[in-house]
């Protein structure tokens, strides 16, 4: 009696081909899952990341409808001020976004900073009269008999705003020497100062680079300077602006207290007291100084020197900053727009999502 033949082998090779058939499948499908993924988390990154800065234009066009605003209310008073009192500059609550996320910003006055690019004049700017280099000899390099005169109107303001910022603790020869080293950056020339710093200190460092010899854009390029540790810039930076180029005077109705301690005689070295600081804060807040004048009378320059400290200051602005930030799904997104306006007219001149 014959056995029929066997089809186990078969059977066998048809189970292999399917197991291979169903872990190709399986492999496909895991590949197709996580592309899936990826290109939905990209679209949804996408889409939060258009929808925050369309968020954050309708802050700055809100910002430039308050700028005008204030501008329309100047032109109906008769003493026009820009101070720390007015809509613009107070501080806003953040704005909920229907249930998805907040928006917030605020306006602060660059004005009521101090310029870093007003430290020297540069080349096609001849109508900063107080920073021009005849007589300066600073500003070509050379040297000065006293360390007061060695440095212009400008340079000596930011050497007592340095030490101003108590937390800074720089001395004064310190701080001279971050002046002059500032200073020999931005300015035109190759000449260093008594203790500035030019290409030949910067050319032979680690990872050699030039100084700029011109306007700096971003306050963040003091970083390049030499002296200027992280702490140190991380100090300092709040309390200067590089907007416009060309320098501007500082609002003494927006300045903050350590700019306001450096407005001192004109040929100080040393910054204002904590206490004449807060006698001026004082009638500031009270409405006694809304024009040059009433600031340059007020009972803390009793006595001063103060010639060079008029053409510095005044009491309008016209170079703002918004800082605004939206928060959408747990993603965060934020801008600086530098606004400039002038009459009732603002214009967007600068934007940034980084350091300004």
């Amino acid at each position: 009696m014959s056995c029929p033949p066997s089809n186990k082998p078969e059977k066998g090779a048809a189970l292999v081909i399917a197991l291979l058939v169903f872990a190709l499948a399986a492999a496909l499908m895991v590949g197709v899952q996580r592309d899936f993924n990826l290109l939905l988390q990209r679209s949804t990154n996408t889409f939060f990341a258009e929808q925050g800065w369309s968020f954050l234009l309708g802050a700055e066009t809100l910002a430039e409808l308050a700028l005008r605003f204030d501008a329309d209310e100047d032109a109906k008073s008769d003493v026009p001020v820009d101070s720390l009192q007015e809509l613009w500059a107070q501080p806003q609550a953040p704005y909920p976004l229907d249930g998805i996320g907040f928006l917030s910003g605020d306006i602060f006055d660059l004005q009521g900073r101090f310029n870093v690019n007003s430290l020297v004049i540069q080349p096609n700017n001849t109508d900063r009269g107080n920073n021009a280099s005849q007589g300066n000899p600073s500003l070509s390099g050379g040297t000065a008999p006293a360390e007061g005169r060695r440095l212009n109107a400008e340079q000596r303001l930011l050497l007592r705003l340095l030490l101003s910022i108590e937390e800074a603790e720089l001395s004064q020869g310190e701080a001279i020497s971050l002046v002059e080293r500032i200073s020999d950056y931005i300015d035109a020339d190759q000449n260093p100062r008594i203790e500035g710093a030019e290409d030949e200190q910067y050319l032979s460092s680690e990872f050699p680079y030039r100084a700029a010899n011109r306007p700096i854009a971003s306050v963040s390029e003091l970083r390049a300077v030499d002296g200027v540790t992280p702490e140190l810039y991380r100090l300092i930076a709040p309390f200067l602006t590089v907007w416009p180029q060309d320098g501007s005077k500082i609002n003494v109705l927006t300045a903050a207290p350590e700019i306001l301690a450096a407005l001192n005689e004109d040929d100080s070295l040393e910054p204002l007291s904590p206490q004449q600081v807060a006698n001026l804060i004082e009638l500031r807040n009270d409405g006694a100084l809304n024009n040059l004048d009433a600031f340059l009378d007020a009972p803390t320059f009793d006595g001063l020197v103060i010639d060079e400290l008029r053409d510095l200051i005044d009491v309008k602005s016209e170079w703002f900053l918004l800082d605004a930030r939206v928060e959408i799904a747990d993603r965060e997104r934020r801008l600086y727009s530098v606004l400039h306006r002038q009459g009732s007219a603002v214009s967007v001149v600068h934007r940034t999502e980084g350091e300004l």
